[in-house]
């Protein structure tokens, strides 16, 4: 089986992954052209701000690259704790500090992708086309299946590029409804939720990391009213990797001075403070993202039956919840259990394909729930509410303050919340006891930073 991969951001890496073992051949096709080195590329303009892998995702990334996370800590990752070592400002108050036992690995995402690329470039059935564009597919006669990806070079030349299967993880500028459409396909339903989320990133080196006592730090905003937040990562070469962030048109400015200003607007000043003195060590990069958008490929009865689609080209989530590359590997991991299931039987792409769909409907639902149901908390969404949405959110408001006081409740909010558990888990009667008592006898006074 000749498969063509479009797009070789990490979705793309790990689709490659994981058909390593079914594969004949495997191309990734990318138009840009990543550098050997752990610098944040042209393609990518979300790299140079804060990433995390959620605990959910590092699971996949370890089965599928044994020794990786030996790997990135040398070349200069933290893995810490969850609770211990992430401080976390949420509705007024801090979460507990505790050894959770759930794993953070903690890096640019330049560094990451880096590893992984390397990871995939061992293969001996995977080839890498960089500096090329994707620019359409070739169908049969009978416009069931697709038989070739149109390449265009640099310098304009078009070719095809047979393939049995196509996985599509070009991102968020995603190519394949327009290209289905032009072959009389149609296009998937889309479901968007308007946010217009506006980042500001700065790298600062600090005298002594180690006196901070953490790893990273979130100050969140807090429905209806506060919009702003902030997220701190000590990354490679001990430096503070710090990203400002606004949702609905609330942007942070691209100056120091006022990049410092929004980050003393904050709920609470703790970032503010570590930055107040330090030195900058980089210019302040800016990215703004519109919208959560949702293809609905499964939905498309004329989808071409050997073409999947995966991470941001399925589904984009508002990034400040930190889910994307997450989603991508827990897609990644569904893509490689069909291939087991696969591999002892004839090949049938068709069924294939819906195995695949049927599998990441579950990730990308909880991903979407969590996610949405945050923003729509948010009176500035304009958008229908669910029926019960006003219910829903004043039970995760009282959870999330919970997660200050009460272990349990931040025990079951990590293990969701970083995708090693089912949303149901929030729900369980432990919990939703937990959560009515609260509701009913009032709150603690928030926890203060030590």
């Amino acid at each position: 089986m000749k498969v063509v991969v479009i797009g070789a951001s990490i979705a793309g890496l790990l689709a490659a992954r994981a058909l390593v073992d079914v594969a004949e051949s495997i191309a990734v096709v990318d138009r840009d052209n990543p550098p050997d080195t752990a610098v944040a590329r042209k393609c990518v303009p979300q790299g140079r701000h804060v990433h995390g892998v959620l605990a959910g995702g590092l699971d996949v990334l370890q089965s599928f690259f044994p020794g990786i996370l030996d790997d990135l800590v040398a070349d200069g990752s933290h893995v810490v704790d969850a609770a211990q070592d992430v401080l976390w400002f949420n509705n007024r108050g801090w979460r507990l500090r505790c050894q959770c036992g759930i794993k953070a690995c903690i890096q640019t995402r330049p560094l990451l992708e880096l590893h992984i690329r390397r990871r995939v470039s061992n293969f001996s059935n995977v080839r890498a086309i960089y500096g090329t564009r994707a620019n359409g597919f070739h169908l049969d006669p009978a416009r069931k299946r697709i038989t070739a990806v149109r390449l265009a070079s640099e310098s304009g030349e078009e070719t095809l590029l047979p393939a049995d299967l196509i996985v599509d993880c070009s991102g968020r500028g995603s190519q394949t409804p327009a290209w289905l459409a032009a072959n009389g396909l149609g296009k998937p339903l889309v479901s968007t939720i308007t946010v217009n989320v506006g980042y500001s990133t700065q790298y600062f080196r600090l005298s002594d990391p180690s006196a901070l006592g953490w790893h990273a730090m979130l100050i969140l905003g807090r429905p209806p009213s506060v919009t702003r937040l902030g997220a701190g990562f000590l990354v490679e070469g001990n430096q503070l990797q710090l990203t400002l962030g606004g949702l609905f048109r609330d942007y942070p400015p691209d100056d120091h001075e006022g990049f410092l200003k929004f980050a003393e607007s904050l709920e609470h000043p703790a970032l503010f403070q570590v930055i107040q003195k330090a030195t900058p060590s980089s210019a302040i990069f800016t990215y703004r993202f519109p919208a959560h958008v949702w293809n609905h490929y499964d939905h498309l009865s004329d989808l071409p039956e050997n073409l999947l689609v995966m991470g941001d080209a399925l589904c984009s989530f508002n990034p400040i919840y930190g889910q994307g590359m997450t989603v991508a590997a827990l897609e990644g991991q569904i893509l490689g259990r069909c291939v087991s299931e696969t591999r002892d039987s004839a090949f049938d792409v068709h069924r294939f394909q819906h195995k695949y769909f049927r599998g990441t409907s579950g990730i990308t639902k909880a991903a979407w729930a969590m996610a949405t149901g945050a923003d729509l908390a948010y009176p500035q969404a304009d958008v229908r509410r669910p029926f019960g949405s006003g219910v829903i959110n004043r039970y995760f408001e009282h959870l999330i303050s919970l997660t200050c006081s009460d272990k349990k409740a931040l025990m079951a909010w990590n293990q969701v919340t970083q995708m090693k558990r089912p949303m149901s888990t929030l729900f369980a009667p432990s919990i939703a006891t937990r959560v009515l008592r609260r509701a009913v006898a009032g709150a603690p006074m928030p926890n203060k930073l030590e």
